[in-house]
């Protein structure tokens, strides 16, 4: 089962230099470890545009995203790297999006 995981992000006010030099540590990582792509969004119309990010992985499975959680919260780096984003963000939503077949809506 192929799942998508969006995550919006928030900055807080006055944060923006520090977010981006966090968030090219953190892709840095994340290519490193061998992960699928993040792939990075901003609104051009409608939603939250100010200082809002959405990041965008595509999986294979949730298991896949499950693991990934376990190594990461394991790495001593990434817990470093998650308590500087705290300093850096308003608000961080995430949801894990699975495509729907015309069967499983019933139509």
């Amino acid at each position: 089962m192929k799942v998508t995981c969006v995550e919006k992000v928030k900055f807080a006010p006055g944060k923006w230099e520090d977010a981006g030099n966090l968030m090219k540590k953190f892709k840095e990582t994340w290519k490193g470890k061998g992960l699928p792509p993040l792939k990075t969004y901003g609104c051009i119309s409608g939603g939250d545009a100010v200082q809002t990010l959405f990041f965008v992985t595509e999986w294979d499975s949730f298991g896949a995203i499950e693991s990934m959680m376990e190594h990461m919260f394991a790495d001593a780096g990434m817990k470093e790297m998650m308590l500087e984003w705290s300093k850096v963000v308003d608000s961080h939503e995430v949801s894990i999006l699975k495509e729907l077949s015309d069967e499983e809506l019933g139509i």
